[in-house]
């Protein structure tokens, strides 16, 4: 492996190796089998500290570029229609332009729009396999995006600038100048978040950065590690006055609380942990904290691992402003700022959100900041319009003043010019940083817009031409005609505030995009992003200094990630808001997650034992489900709020015990096999009992107009994809009823009325894969509000000797344990899953007559408290004995086979 360094134009390492390495070397998980060592809970230096994540990191992306080689048939792509060197050549800058209505849209490809930091595989064919690749001598390129896109305002969306591996003057990419010749790029991942990672822990540039927090985390003797005695400061009597109003319990109001004044002592550096359980109003507590730094006048960068927890944390703070601000009539959004992507933050469904998103303010504010057309062009003109109307008027017609003419002249130019101002001034007003504005100009602003509607209403008056003109004459005074006095002041009030404005209103001088974009940054007192795009931060010049860092969902994010906005300049205190009980950052690589990759500042810690904030009142789980993941992973800690323990938080979906508020349903039965690629699992029986159970849920709450949400989670893609297919689209249009299927990675942060969890694992030897994992579990055991309904295979899962074994047992000790071949329509639709597979399953065998016979005395029973159902009871009865027998004579001539 022979690294090239210097090949990519800006300076990152990563983009080198990754060109360096062969085939061979992306799928050899050993490349690193030496370096990548387990990081420790302390360091002996920054250098150490900051070194110690290189080679696991490297190790990480090799992992997933590997992955993604794997299932390059199903990659997303699109041709490249022209290709041209840029630059030095031994920079191998290319310039591109895509084809893209052309792209892929059939199969399972996508349409592929190249991003900034994406990866791609420069071909002269579509691989199905990796192996195409280089079959018959054949070559490839590996490619990364340098510039361009539709982010970039300085080239046409369909042009980029790439950087390739290996130069295209040899091999087959000779004659690429051939119209014949077809050229595609096949996306593998994106590398933007890897390199600015590899960047926050590249010791020299990080020398150039503020290490105080850094240099805290590391120094396990500093202030930080030891119990602190919070400061009384004078301001939070006010505080706590501020707080009564978000009806708190006790442990919300002391995180809070200190959190707050610590970030007042700016002698000192703080970093908070505020430990938030499921359930326990962590979001709501995030809202009001930021809510109070905000009114503290704290300028406050908020930021959490993905796009999806940015949205959360944001639309919490979104709605309390609404809420505090109903009163005050406009909204202002200036001081609230959220940039990332667009896309995967799905925010077009949120107003507030799509108001405050950076590309749509920019859009909004760009008219304004025109030379032509811009705020200054719309207050000159309004002056120009009072001072030297009469002047306006006669250029305008070319002659001496027509009285008629000069009446509709006057009231015709105020309308336009006093709606581009006040669209202006509102515009200006709503969305640009309060600290961009003096107060005098914001009450200035206020004003002019409440004055240019008094002026519009009189100039509706009965005015007579002669009296228009009186007014508009340049050496009119006040004292002169009676009638026209009211409107002769309101014109002059005008004046004064435009002339006030022309002076105090101070705005940048710029017009692009990037520009307006970097305004609105420096001065937002709030901000919102993902971890990874504070690197943007980084570049912008003329910063007001950030008094606080907020990091949401901080037990997700590696702590080689945390280090991005941990450096950003000034950064003197940070809070850390999130849970090490549930799930961490993602690693593919086995070697790196071994080595502590994935660990999060929080959980380091944590296990250091840093003083975390506790918040220890759950507010969403009935307390039936509450309770064994209270005392598995939070020593019994939590208590449950009055809500839940209320009775009305009882809700009853479907009859009978096996549908209470917990239970777990014992499904033996199935059989887990795996999918194509033997990367995932599926269990075609309990995708079979879930369809038959939200089947029935959903005929009940159309029935009894019951609203009622369910959400499904798996721990294997496979049966989501299962579980999808089998539900179809049957429920999307369900007044009443929602389903949403996923992962217990894709529920981390969620909640539904209703979970069903599909455990999937079932077979002989204990086997449960990655469901040992505690955190995952804990996840998936939290989501539900009512009810959680666990589907497994018993035996499978208490053999298996780890978390899961104690939860079949507590649901058995709880009475909460039920056999699913108890329930008449799961098993007929257990029952008709096998038959429909072609497959008898050993445990189906086994319910012999002695199984036949305990069903039938249930029926008696049955007959004897409803005489009425005798007729359907026999019926009943005869049926589950020719059932028994039939599978029998099945089995026996499946084995005689």
């Amino acid at each position: 492996m022979a690294m090239r360094k210097g090949n990519g134009g800006n300076g990152d390492l990563v983009m080198d190796f990754i060109f360096s390495w062969s085939l061979d070397d992306i799928f050899n998980g050993d490349l690193f089998k030496e370096k990548v060592v387990k990081n420790p809970l302390t360091f002996e230096s920054i250098k150490s500290y900051l070194n110690s994540y290189t080679f696991p990191m490297l190790e990480e992306v090799r992992a997933d570029i590997a992955s993604c080689l794997e299932a390059i048939a199903q990659a997303p792509f699109t041709n490249i229609l022209e290709i041209n060197k840029i630059g030095p050549k031994k920079q191998l800058l290319y310039h591109i332009k895509i084809g893209r209505q052309n792209a892929s849209v059939t199969g399972k490809n996508e349409i592929y729009i190249p991003k900034r930091g994406d990866i791609f595989v420069l071909t002269d064919r579509r691989p199905k396999l990796v192996s195409d690749l280089i079959q018959n001598g054949r070559s490839y390129r590996i490619a990364i995006v340098s510039k361009g896109g539709d982010d970039d305002d300085e080239m046409p969306p369909d042009r980029y600038n790439i950087s390739l591996s290996k130069s295209l003057d040899n091999d087959q990419f000779c004659d690429i100048g051939n119209s014949k010749t077809s050229l595609f790029a096949v996306y593998l991942m994106n590398i933007a978040t890897s390199s600015r990672m590899w960047r926050a822990i590249d010791f020299q540039l990080a020398t150039k950065r503020n290490l105080l927090l850094v240099k805290e985390v590391i120094n396990t003797k500093s202030s930080i590690f030891n119990d602190r005695e919070v400061p009384q400061s004078d301001g939070l009597g006010n505080i706590k006055k501020k707080l009564l109003a978000f009806k708190f319990n006790d442990s919300q109001k002391n995180a809070v609380l200190s959190c707050v004044s610590a970030s007042q002592r700016n002698d000192k550096c703080s970093i908070d942990l505020i430990w938030g359980p499921p359930g326990t109003g962590k979001t709501n507590t995030t809202g009001a904290l930021l809510w109070i730094l905000k009114e503290m006048k704290c300028r406050t960068l908020t930021c959490a691992p993905t796009n999806t927890a940015v949205r959360e944390v944001a639309s919490r703070y979104m709605n309390l402003l609404k809420e505090n601000s109903a009163e005050e009539g406009a909204l202002l959004l200036g001081d609230v700022l959220l940039f990332g992507n667009k896309d995967r933050m799905n925010i077009n469904d949120n107003l507030h959100l799509h108001d405050v998103f950076l590309d749509n303010r920019v859009k909004k504010l760009s008219p304004w900041f025109a030379q032509k057309t811009g705020w200054k062009h719309c207050l000159d003109s309004m002056v120009e319009f009072f001072v030297d109307c009469l002047k306006l008027y006669q250029y305008h017609e070319f002659c001496s003043i027509n009285l008629k003419r000069f009446e509709d002249f006057v009231r015709r130019t105020f309308v336009e010019n006093s709606r581009s101002l006040s669209q202006c001034l509102t515009t200006l007003r709503t969305h640009l940083p309060s600290a961009s504005v003096s107060e005098d100009s914001s009450r200035d602003i206020v004003l002019l817009l409440d004055l240019l509607q008094e002026l519009n209403g009189l100039l509706r008056k009965n005015f007579t031409s002669s009296d228009l003109v009186e007014v508009f004459k340049s050496n009119s005074g006040l004292n002169s005609n009676s009638k026209t006095l009211e409107l002769r002041k309101s014109k002059e009030r005008c004046l004064q505030v435009l002339y006030r404005l022309q002076s105090g209103l101070k705005l940048p001088p710029t017009c692009s995009r990037r520009g307006i974009g970097d305004f609105c940054m420096q001065k937002a007192s709030l901000m919102f992003c993902t971890a990874s795009s504070t690197s943007k931060l980084y570049n912008v010049k003329g910063m007001i200094p950030l008094n606080v860092l907020v990091i949401d969902e901080a037990a997700q994010l590696k702590e080689c990630e945390t280090l991005i906005p941990l450096q950003l300049s000034v950064v003197r205190h940070a809070i850390l808001i999130g849970d090490e009980c549930q799930l961490p950052a993602m690693v593919k690589s086995k070697a790196s997650e071994n080595a502590l990759f994935g660990r999060s500042l929080f959980e380091r810690l944590s296990l250091l034992g840093y003083k975390k904030q506790l918040l220890n009142v759950q507010y969403r789980m009935h307390p039936s489900i509450s309770r064994f993941p209270n005392a598995s992973f939070y020593n019994n800690q939590i208590s449950d709020g009055p809500n839940v323990v209320d009775k009305k938080h009882t809700r009853c979906f479907l009859p009978g015990h096996m549908f209470g508020p917990y239970s777990f349903i014992n499904i033996e039965f199935g059989n887990e096999v795996a999918d194509n690629l033997a990367h995932s699992k599926k269990n075609l029986v309990e995708v079979a009992v879930i369809s038959d159970i939200i089947s029935r849920l959903s005929s009940e709450c159309v029935r009894t107009k019951q609203r009622c949400s369910v959400g499904i989670i798996c721990p294997y893609t496979a049966q989501v994809l299962a579980i999808q297919e089998k539900l179809g689209k049957a429920y999307n249009w369900h007044r009443f009823f929602s389903v949403r299927v996923n992962s217990v990675d894709g529920f981390q942060g969620s909640e539904e009325d209703i979970i069903i969890f599909s455990a999937v694992r079932s077979n002989t030897s204990g086997t449960v894969g990655f469901l040992f994992n505690h955190q995952r579990t804990n996840v998936a055991l939290t989501r539900a509000r009512h009810c959680l309904w666990v589907l497994g295979n018993a035996p499978t899962l208490s053999s298996s000797g780890t978390i899961w074994s104690k939860l079949v047992c507590d649901a058995k000790n709880r009475g909460c344990f039920f056999d699913g071949k108890d329930d008449k329509s799961i098993m007929n639709a257990m029952m008709k899953s096998c038959n429909g597979f072609g497959k008898i399953n050993d445990q189906i065998y086994n319910m012999n007559s002695l199984d036949i016979s305990k069903t039938q005395e249930k029926i008696n029973e049955e007959e004897k408290e409803e005489p009425s159902n005798i007729s359907a009871t026999i019926l009943t009865s005869v049926a589950v004995a020719v059932i028994g027998s039939a599978v029998f004579l099945i089995f026996h001539c499946f084995n005689q086979n």
